[in-house]
């Protein structure tokens, strides 16, 4: 008799993770004419450098680990500052990413408890890029990249409200996720 065994909460992400990778795999060496539909490194290139939606690639980056994992490359590439992770030793609820030229914190709003501020600081001291960031990005730890577009910044600061069941919020409390700016 075989047994399988289920995967419990934690480890079930991973293992749809590794049946989607087999399936496609499968799906290529049967020559499924389904699998020669997938989305092409150039398009998956050309969608991280455009700040426009592409429906197509969004389903696949939301069905191939594989897809996702590598526009998360080229978005790393394309970002004008990496502000990264945050540091693990940070006490704080939403801790702070800081990276080379750039700080994005969050404060609770003065005005109403369940607003946030999301503040982006620019290093003036540091060369800027030719174009000021437009998008901040925010990458979890399974590959899933999330693109909110950020107000024109004053004087290296930008700043924007969310609420407290906020996409952006749910992603910077989690000092794994990493954020990009482009």
């Amino acid at each position: 008799m075989i047994e399988i065994e289920i995967p419990d909460d934690e480890g079930l992400p991973a293992a749809r993770d590794r049946f989607a990778e087999l399936s496609d795999t499968r799906q290529l060496l049967r020559g499924d004419p389904s699998a020669s539909r997938k989305i092409s490194a150039g398009r998956l290139y050309a969608y991280a450098n455009s700040p426009a939606a592409d429906p197509e690639v969004e389903a696949e980056l939301a069905r191939n680990v594989a897809a996702r994992r590598a526009y998360r490359g080229y978005l790393q590439a394309a970002a004008s500052y990496r502000p990264g992770v945050a540091i693990a030793a940070s006490t704080e609820a939403i801790p702070p990413r800081r990276g080379v030229g750039c700080t994005v914190r969050v404060e609770p709003s003065q005005a109403e408890p369940d607003q946030y501020i999301v503040i982006v600081e620019i290093d003036p001291a540091q060369p800027a890029p030719e174009v000021p960031p437009s998008t901040l990005v925010l990458c979890d730890v399974e590959d899933n990249c999330h693109r909110f577009p950020l107000p024109s910044a004053h004087r290296g600061v930008i700043q924007f409200i969310v609420t407290e069941d906020s996409a952006e919020l749910e992603l910077l409390r989690d000092p794994r996720t990493e954020a990009l700016l482009r």
